[in-house]
Formats: structure tokens, C-alpha cells, sequence
């Protein structure tokens, strides 16, 4: 794909967003708009390229929900601390601590969870478009590999809605409320949809990726999903599915190892080692073949960097600063030893009187220009190979196949630069494993999901700005975030989470 056609695709997919937009934000009626949205949409579905275009443009609708989902995966976690009152000077600064915080706040103004609610589902539309104008009986492979592609971006929009909004999965999921599942683009608000269950969501994003699986027959550079995507993400959901250490639910732990299995020896990904590790997000995603999944921001500038690192230069309008806001946590940076490699992934990045908090994340790479503009085409890395062995490791020891579980352990441990573990099994091992999800994954969104999901606390030990230490257990309200009041008022069948 060229980048004229990205940016063409993205022309021609913004009419699902506007129409979202009006169905959620604004509460009217588009029944009105029926006839001219029809014809729209009869000719861009017209022909197999409008299809594979208008899914493009899906891809990019993505871009919209990133930082938010960012912000509310990885600020509920320990790895991140806030440094300076500039995280509490303005709105833009309150909303980045809200998730932080625990705070959950239900208000658009002082918190992320409308923002990443509305992009969310407005990301949704464009994709039910597309598998609505799908014919069952359709042959056309282009007109299918769509299909499978938007198969594959519901199910991960929903996966990602129901880790923010529904209760971990071991905790009741047939009565705990996950989210609305929209299956038809929105046309009317006539009457919103309740939400499912958390069991109901779950078995509608497996579906999905099931459903999408056979239907691949182009395997695209990595930017775009593929067969392996899908294998890639159901093994995160039954892993998500698989219990706690001392109360596994095995039939899923195998599920998780199985396609993890399909990804790890069929799926032509290789981890990096040594220098190409080391350099793994100074790159573009396209050629490097320990990433199964990215959003590629070639011709879409990230904000990411604004918040994690800085150049030397200006921080946030004041001279004096030349540091990111969200640093690695303390607690984080103790489990790296000397020779980890992936203090590569850390730069001394110091800000005015300070000799602490002196190193920033590299995950998402700053480039810039003379002329004073900061900017980073960094891909945002949500699928790769090196979670498919930690997944395995989990959900082998969770089989109690320990052995096993400790050789996948070591595939992650000993790649980056350290002498391999031994005589570990059982509960230390378990541990083991989840240090190494945090190392290995740290900024890409799954701390705090890691704990809740196995029935832990989310243990913060340090103090951030003026934030002090807290825990939060897994049957902690505040594990799930509120609901957006805007979507509350407007949609009387909504059922807001407890707090």
C-alpha cells in the first residue's frame, strides 16, 4: 500500500466517524440521513477496492484511540511515576493522572474514559460498515481478506473496551457487565443498546477471531492483521480467560498455549537478538519480524513521546525542563539488572534540580525538526512474538507443566543478555514469569491488567508528585473505569460501574 492510498482510504472512511459522532455525541436521529448515507455507501462498496481501501481507512481510525487507551492501560500499573507539578497544572495533565490516580472520574473534562469510549466506538462504526456490505454467499478473496481484517479490528476494539470497563474474567462473568456490543453500523438512537455480560463479550470477540481466521488469504506486511494476528489475540484472551495461579481454569490455559503454539512455530517470526534487539523501537514495524501487529504511524504523527521522554529543548512551555512527564517507576528499574539489554530501552533524559528520575523510555522514539517541532512516527507495537512465548510460559505453569513453562521463560530472559533461570516451579515460577511480562512488556499496556486478571494487587510502593503509594486489590471497584457521563445520559439503558 502506498501512502497516497493511506490517505486516500482515510478520506474515504471518514463519513463512518461523522455519522458516529452524531449518533453519540449529539443524540439526534439520522434516520433523516438514510437515503444520501445509502448511496454513499453503495458506491464505495461498489467494487473489491473499495472495500480494501474503506479497511485502511478502519486501521487509521485506530490512531484516535491510542493515546487514551495508553494512558488507561499503563497509568494503572506501577511502572509509571509522575515527576513535577506539571501533572497537576492544567485539564490535559489532570486527565493523564485521573487513570493514575484511580480517580476514575466519569467527567470528559478531568478524565480520559469518554474520550477512549467515543473513539473506541467510533473506530467500531467504520468497521461494522464494512462487514455489513459483506454478502454471505461472497467469494471475491480481496472482498473477504476485508472482511477477515474488520473481524479481526472488532474483536480487538472490544477486547480492549471490556479490559477498561468489565470486571476481570475469573470474577462472575456470566452476571459482571462488560460492554455494549455493537454488531450494525449506528444509525438511529432510537433505542442504544444495554450492555453484555462479560462472558457474552468474550464469546463475541472469540467468535469474531475464529470467524476471521479462514477467511485470510494475503498475508501483508505487519501493519495489517493476519491469520497469525488472530491466533496472536486469542491467545491473549484465553489467557485472560485462564484464572488465577491457585485457581487456574485450564481448558483456556491450554487454548492460550495452543495458539500461542501456532503463532511461535508456524507464523515465520523470529525474536531479535543482540543489536537488532537492542534497536527493536528505533525502527519501522514493516521489517522487523518479531512484530506481528502494529499500528505504523509512518504517515501519522505520534503523541506518545510528549508524555514519556523529550528531546533536549522545551518541556510542556517551560525553558528550564527538558524531560518527560511519565518517568519508569522506581520499582520498575530495580527488577533491571546491569546487564539487562533492555536498559537500551531507557535514555538519561535529566530536568532542572534534579538527580533522580533521571531516565525516560525510549519505546516510542522522538524525531525532530530544525525548525522547533517535535515529532515521532513510532509504531505502536500491540502484537509480537515475545508475548507469545510469555503467554505460553503462563499458561503452561498454570498446567503445572513447569519445565516446559521455564524454557519459554528463558527464551525471553536469556535474549536479553541474561544467564538462564533454573529449579524454579510452582509458585516462584509463576512469579517469575509475571516479573518478566513486566520487563519485556513495560509501556505497551499490560501492567495492571496482569495482576487483576490473575487475582493480584496492583501494588504501587512509591510516592508520585502528590500521589502517594496505594494498593489496589482485584476486587477493588476501582479496578474497572466509570462509564462516560455523557454516554450515560444519553443512553438510558446504560448501567454505570460502582466505585
Amino acid at each position: 500500500m502506498t501512502f497516497f492510498d493511506i490517505k486516500y482510504s482515510v478520506r474515504t472512511g471518514i463519513y463512518a466517524a461523522g455519522l458516529l459522532l452524531l449518533a453519540t455525541g449529539c443524540g439526534k436521529k439520522l434516520d433523516g440521513l438514510a437515503p444520501h448515507n445509502v448511496n454513499f455507501e453503495s458506491q464505495q462498496f461498489a467494487s473489491p477496492e473499495g472495500f480494501t481501501k474503506a479497511t485502511i481507512g478502519n486501521y487509521a481510525g485506530l490512531y484516535a484511540v491510542e493515546t487514551h487507551w495508553f494512558n488507561i492501560s499503563e497509568f494503572r500499573g506501577n511502572n509509571v511515576k509522575f515527576i513535577d507539578q506539571t501533572s497537576t497544572s492544567n485539564l490535559v495533565d489532570a486527565q493523564n493522572i485521573d487513570a493514575f490516580n484511580f480517580t476514575n472520574t466519569e467527567s470528559k473534562d478531568f478524565g480520559l474514559t469518554h474520550q477512549f469510549w467515543q473513539t473506541s466506538y467510533q473506530a467500531l462504526l467504520g468497521v461494522n460498515m464494512v462487514l455489513r456490505n459483506v454478502k454471505e454467499e461472497e467469494t471475491d478473496p480481496v472482498i473477504l481478506q476485508a472482511k477477515a481484517e474488520n473481524l479481526f479490528l472488532r474483536a480487538f476494539i472490544n477486547f480492549n473496551l471490556v479490559r477498561v470497563y468489565g470486571r476481570p474474567y475469573y470474577q462472575s462473568p456470566e452476571t459482571n457487565l462488560g460492554i455494549p456490543l455493537i454488531l450494525e453500523p449506528i444509525t438511529s438512537t432510537a433505542n442504544p443498546p444495554a450492555r453484555a455480560t462479560v462472558k457474552e463479550t468474550y464469546d463475541q470477540i472469540i467468535t469474531d477471531l475464529n470467524a476471521s481466521i479462514p477467511l485470510f488469504s494475503q498475508k501483508k506486511v505487519n501493519s495489517f492483521a493476519g491469520k497469525y494476528a488472530s491466533f496472536a489475540l486469542l491467545s491473549r484472551v484465553y489467557l485472560y480467560m485462564s484464572g488465577t495461579f491457585n485457581t487456574p481454569a485450564t481448558d483456556y490455559a491450554r487454548l492460550s498455549e495452543q495458539y500461542a503454539d501456532s503463532v511461535i512455530l508456524n507464523g515465520g517470526y523470529t525474536l531479535l537478538q543482540d543489536a537488532a534487539y537492542t534497536d527493536y523501537y528505533q525502527n519501522s514495524n514493516q521489517a522487523n519480524t518479531e512484530t506481528i501487529w502494529a499500528l505504523n504511524h509512518d504517515a501519522n504523527i505520534m503523541t506518545l513521546p510528549m508524555l514519556l521522554n523529550q528531546p533536549a529543548g522545551v518541556y510542556a512551555g517551560h525553558p528550564s525542563y527538558s524531560t518527560g512527564q511519565a518517568k519508569p517507576s522506581p520499582a520498575l528499574l530495580d527488577l533491571l539488572t546491569v546487564n539487562d539489554l533492555r536498559r537500551n530501552f531507557y535514555m538519561v533524559d535529566k530536568y532542572k534540580n534534579n538527580t533522580t528520575d533521571t531516565l525516560s523510555t525510549t519505546k516510542y522514539y522522538y524525531k525532530y525538526l530544525n525548525t522547533g517541532v517535535y515529532y515521532s512516527n513510532a509504531p505502536f507495537n500491540h502484537l509480537r512474538l515475545a508475548e507469545m512465548y510469555l503467554n505460553r510460559a503462563e499458561a503452561r505453569v498454570k498446567q503445572g507443566r513447569n519445565d516446559d513453562a521455564l524454557t519459554d521463560l528463558n527464551a525471553i530472559h536469556t535474549r536479553a543478555g541474561l544467564t538462564g533461570l533454573s529449579g524454579l516451579s510452582g509458585q516462584p515460577l509463576f512469579t517469575a514469569i509475571l516479573n518478566e511480562r513486566r520487563l519485556e512488556l513495560a509501556f505497551e499496556g499490560h501492567i495492571g491488567y496482569d495482576y487483576f486478571r490473575n487475582g493480584l494487587p496492583m501494588v504501587r510502593n512509591y510516592d508520585s508528585f502528590n500521589s502517594p503509594a496505594l494498593t489496589i486489590n482485584p476486587d477493588d471497584p476501582k479496578v474497572v473505569m466509570r462509564i462516560s457521563l455523557d454516554v450515560m445520559v444519553e443512553n438510558p439503558k446504560m448501567t454505570q460501574n460502582k466505585q
